[in-house]
């Protein structure tokens, strides 16, 4: 990994001179204390999960070695959710820091087609960044079964970032998606976007980041000035759902109470999956 993240306005490089990146929402991910329990909550919601991965990497030598990380994913019609435990804090896994400030989302990641061409259009922008690296998980799902692989690069976290940032390319893309996993029963159809908050001051250094690291996601990534807080955090994910009403009634059963808001619904999801689901009625385009 690379040292301390160097901010782009402290580069000579001039972004407005860089072509614009052509970037979406691949999926968010939270770092959760406890895996299985996270698991059990959103299955009791109603959300159908990959089985359990343990990430490997690729070594100097070539050679896959573990990575330190396990995971579920929430597999949607767009974008998905990943939980995923630090489950060796000694392997060098880049969100380990993360983990030791707090649980919670801290998964940002962005799909790129072509990594290595996006890697360099973000170092021109003087951004601190990773290599492009190999990674993969085992797939044995719905008749898919092999070895998922992923090229990703990320910029150094920092304890001031709300995420961690990485930007992925799927070279296996026909594991990601089989048609079992992507059949939930409370209906969750796509994943929409992603909201932070803090206080006025940090929310505009928070934008300024975003904009040093090419990040637009348009409508789908909110940016809300509503808390005193000097740092800020993202606090939820909005997910669209074909009907609302059993997400509502699995809510309850699992001691949740759904908020009703304005087009949906607000589940806070508590300790062991911390972050809210803002959810809202489809379709899911």
């Amino acid at each position: 990994m690379t040292g301390p993240n160097t901010p782009a306005a402290q580069s000579n490089a001039s972004p407005a001179r860089v072509p614009a990146l052509s970037l979406s929402l691949d999926h968010v991910g939270l770092i959760v204390p406890d895996l299985e329990a996270a698991r059990a909550l959103w299955s009791d919601l109603g959300f159908t999960l990959t089985r359990r991965a343990d990430h490997t990497r690729t070594g100097p030598d070539g050679q896959r070695i573990p990575a330190g990380s396990a995971q579920h994913s929430v597999m949607l019609e767009t974008g998905y959710i990943e939980l995923m435990q630090i489950t060796d804090p000694h392997a060098g896994h880049p969100l380990t820091p993360a983990m030791q400030q707090r649980f919670g989302l801290h998964i940002l990641a962005l799909a790129t087609e072509d990594p290595k061409a996006t890697h360099a259009a973000l170092a021109a922008r003087g951004c601190a960044l990773s290599p492009v690296m190999d990674w993969s998980r085992p797939v044995s799902e719905d008749g898919a079964e092999g070895l998922a692989r992923f090229q990703f690069f990320d910029t150094p976290w920092q304890a001031s970032d709300a995420s961690y940032f990485c930007w992925v390319r799927h070279m296996t893309p026909e594991l990601m998606r089989p048609p079992g996993l992507l059949t939930h029963a409370n209906g969750a159809q796509a994943l929409r976007g992603l909201t932070y908050e803090g206080s006025p001051a940090s929310c505009e250094g928070w934008r300024a980041r975003l904009a040093s690291l090419a990040v637009d996601l348009r409508d789908g990534l909110r940016v809300v000035a509503t808390t005193p807080s000097t740092q800020v955090l993202p606090v939820a994910i909005e997910v669209a759902f074909a009907d609302l009403g059993e997400l509502a009634d699995r809510a309850r059963r699992c001691g949740i109470k759904p908020e009703p808001v304005s087009g949906g619904l607000q589940l806070d999801l508590g300790p062991r999956s911390p972050i809210r689901i803002d959810a809202r009625s489809g379709p899911s385009a």
